[in-house]
């Protein structure tokens, strides 16, 4: 099915050299261009679109909230990702959105650049100074392209049969359906010959129906592969499935797919071949190993925390005992109580490290006991602690109490920044009803262009900040299975709310929380 205007793209990305490469590609298929967040919101409810090619970076926020947003409303809309540097930290989050195409924004822009030359000075961004040659052959072309035209054959389909509508040609409607797969369909006879595919083997390799016809399934791939395709084609036959994995050489490089495989029979069982998907696996492996480099970095982290850190807190608490056996004060209980917890967030965290998650044992908690725990250990000046709260939450305790302290750090640093008036009030508040826990101040708040990336690893608007506090935050929330989100308190200052909190008083119990527990309770 070629393209056509009625296919409708919408480039969601801030430079224009994308939106004229995503037009040039497509054309004559519609596209429409969003340099915002905001646009890209209005563009998504107003029109069906069927591919969004989305940026990473916008003046009022990043790509990766919209596409949260667009995924609570649409699970098959087809999206391409175009990745900066330092949107690394949420390729794990990318992938469980389902995004069907990472690319490099860099290598996109400069491969538009090297194809059509650099026409910025387009400033009114109509977009009509684009030349009208044919779509070039590149990675984001091809990715829109296919997945837009996929998209819409579905569309389509779906459309007819709302109405009523049945194709005429059956034969027809499931060999376009077999086109519109994002993966490999293939066919082979008993001599393990290709004889029938789907339009995705075309797009991959390049080669015409005469070529294609005929190929044995090992010579797609990289020579190295070729043995294991063999055995598994011999596998297949022999016990009727097979799975393989297999790197197939594409002009955007070398793509590694898992192949699966069914034994054909025919009216009297004898052996007519074997059909099968090869499907993309290349994204999800590359997350693979990035999640297993990060986990040999948290495994050096935590031989650091066991030696480097622990043994001087070690001597500094032995010496101190020394010296409050002779010459004990309210400043040395201070000082022992303040290793102690440095010593039990040691613990916490190589326990993490070493198992690679959080372990979080609930038990019921008092929400005020716990935060004025944490408010004791955290330097807050003469700033005032209000817990207008005295419910009870099941929760692990040292870990709801980090989580406190995080947030109050990051209050008295953050809110008291300019001159005031008078000292900073920080409020701890909980609505059982509502299955939520709230932690607001009214200090100077968190900028609108700042409040979407808060919670990343590393980000931070003060110079001594580590930009680790509110990351930490987020991950102790998602161990107690809490959302967490930020936004502006009545009085101005921040206001970080805590979703999903489970209340130890049965007859209080947030809706969702009581559902969650019927589910896991009843038989």
């Amino acid at each position: 099915m070629p393209l056509d205007s009625s296919i409708r793209v919408l480039s969601a990305d801030g430079d224009r050299a994308i939106f004229r490469a995503v037009q040039r590609a497509v054309s004559p298929a519609v596209v429409d261009s969003a340099a915002t967040l905001a646009a890209a919101r209005r563009a998504l409810d107003g029109d069906a679109y069927d591919c969004l090619v989305l940026g990473a970076a916008f003046p009022d926020g990043d790509g990766v909230a919209l596409l949260r947003e667009v995924r609570a409303t649409d699970d098959d809309l087809p999206v391409v990702f175009l990745a900066t540097d330092d949107a690394d930290h949420a390729v794990t989050e990318l992938v469980d959105l389902g995004i069907d195409a990472y690319l490099d924004r860099v290598a996109v822009l400069r491969r538009a650049e090297r194809d059509n030359g650099d026409d910025s000075d387009d400033s009114d961004g109509d977009g009509t100074d684009a030349p009208a040659d044919a779509p070039s052959d590149d990675a984001l072309g091809s990715r829109v392209r296919r997945l837009a035209c996929e998209h819409h054959k579905a569309r389509v389909a779906i459309d007819a049969f709302d109405r009523g509508a049945t194709p005429a040609d059956a034969s027809w409607f499931i060999e376009d359906a077999l086109d519109a797969l994002d993966d490999v369909f293939y066919v082979y006879d008993r001599e393990g010959k290709l004889v029938s595919w789907n339009e995705r083997l075309t797009e991959l390799t390049g080669m015409s129906a005469a070529e294609l016809t005929g190929m044995s399934a090992d010579a797609f791939f990289h020579e190295a592969d070729r043995p294991a395709v063999k055995r598994a084609v011999e596998e297949v036959i022999r016990t009727g499935t097979t799975v393989v994995e297999a790197r197939l050489p594409t002009d955007d490089g070398a793509l590694l797919f898992q192949l699966t495989g069914r034994r054909l029979a025919g009216p009297d069982k004898e052996l007519v071949g074997f059909c099968g998907v090869g499907r993309d696996i290349t994204t999800r492996r590359q997350h693979e190993e990035r999640l297993a480099q990060q986990n040999e970095r948290l495994g050096e982290f935590a031989r650091v925390l066991s030696h480097d850190l622990r043994n001087p807190l070690s001597v500094a608490i032995g010496f101190l005992d020394l010296e409050r056996q002779v010459n004990d004060s309210a400043n040395l209980e201070r000082v022992a109580t303040s290793l102690t917890r440095i010593d039990d967030i040691v613990t916490d965290v190589l326990t993490a490290a070493r198992r690679g998650t959080a372990v979080v044992e609930f038990t019921p908690v008092s929400v005020e006991a716990v935060a004025r725990r944490a408010w004791d250990t955290v330097e807050t000046g003469d700033a005032t602690l209000v817990v207008e709260s005295t419910a009870t939450v099941h929760a692990d305790p040292g870990r709801l109490q980090r989580l406190f302290e995080n947030l109050f750090r990051n209050a008295v640093e953050h809110g008291t920044a300019d001159e005031r008036a008078s000292p900073l009030t920080v409020r701890v508040t909980a609505s059982p009803a509502e299955g939520t826990v709230a932690v607001e101040d009214d200090g100077s708040g968190i900028a609108a262009a700042d409040a979407a990336r808060v919670f990343e690893r590393g980000f931070t608007t003060s110079p001594e900040g580590t930009g680790f506090g509110l990351d930490i935050v987020r991950s102790l929330a998602e161990a107690h299975g809490w959302s967490v989100s930020v936004g502006a308190a009545a009085t101005g200052g921040a206001r970080f709310e805590f979703d999903g909190v489970e209340f130890a008083d049965e007859d209080h119990r947030c809706p969702a929380s009581a559902a969650r527990k019927r589910g896991l309770d009843d038989p």
